[in-house]
């Protein structure tokens, strides 16, 4: 691969990490240490690379053109470049060794550097027709109040484990807007991922009860109660009846599932 497409990506991947949050986008927060250490690694081989190249062009062999007495033209080399000392047979080994398709992996690289894609969306929780499965956890007894803020996760596993805390109770959740199925309004969504943005899986909420569906991909909050029903544990789609939605930012980390924090 050639040093400047090295120096390319690794700085790409500094630009996402160092100074900026944009690597929440596509990997966990826990891998930013291993993505910062890859970066450094990738420019200083493309910085010893380049030098390399640089010395090996300031080495290459001036043509001295000398006229011959028949009036033709004679090309000698000057100098002995330095990769034919190297080689031994008379002939250098050519620069840019590799595929010239590696250089197609500059494409992403510059992305990263001027024009950072987004994290995934309600494309991606659309596309995804099985929503990702929630095991049985030990839930603990719910407060009494007015509304309950709730992961996506939590809400989706007390619909199908322990739904008698669900039972005429306000809940709030946070995501991200998909189009209705099923009989839905719409959908609300959170994608989880193991290790990056490759792997994500949908948690989903069918919404009932809104007049007009917000924009797909835009954050809300929205506050409803649980519906009953039969949920597939295989791919767990629990129902809301919507009472209030409310705009909010995309958060810092936007695959964290986290309850939302409710103005005090």
């Amino acid at each position: 691969m050639h040093p400047a497409l090295l120096v390319l990506l690794g700085g790409a991947l500094l630009r996402i990490t160092v100074g900026s949050e944009v690597y929440l986008r596509y990997v966990k927060e826990g891998l930013r240490p291993m993505v910062v250490a890859t970066g450094a690694v990738l420019v200083l081989l493309g910085a010893v690379g380049l030098v390399r190249e640089g010395r090996a062009w300031l080495r290459q062999p001036v043509l001295n053109h000398r006229r011959e007495a028949d009036g033709s033209y004679r090309v000698e080399p000057h100098a002995v470049h330095l990769e034919d000392e190297e080689d031994g047979h008379g002939h250098g080994h050519g620069h840019g060794a590799g595929p010239r398709v590696a250089f197609l992996l500059g494409a992403p690289a510059l992305a990263l550097l001027f024009f950072a894609p987004p994290a995934l969306g309600s494309y991606t929780a659309s596309r995804d027709g099985a929503a990702a499965a929630v095991e049985q956890a030990d839930y603990q007894a719910l407060r009494n109040g007015q509304l309950t803020p709730m992961s996506m996760r939590e809400f989706i596993g007390r619909s199908l484990h322990d739904t008698g805390s669900l039972e005429g109770r306000q809940v709030v959740l946070t995501g991200f807007v998909s189009r209705g199925a099923g009989g839905a309004d719409w959908h609300l969504n959170r994608l989880t991922v193991n290790c990056c943005a490759a792997d994500a899986r949908p948690l989903r909420v069918a919404v009932h009860g809104a007049a007009d569906a917000p924009a797909a991909d835009s954050w809300v909050q929205v506050t409803g109660r649980w519906r009953a029903g039969a949920v597939d544990a295989r791919s767990p789609v629990p129902h809301l009846d919507v009472l209030s939605v409310t705009a909010v930012p995309t958060p810092r980390n936007p695959y964290a599932d986290r309850a939302p924090e409710l103005a005090s």
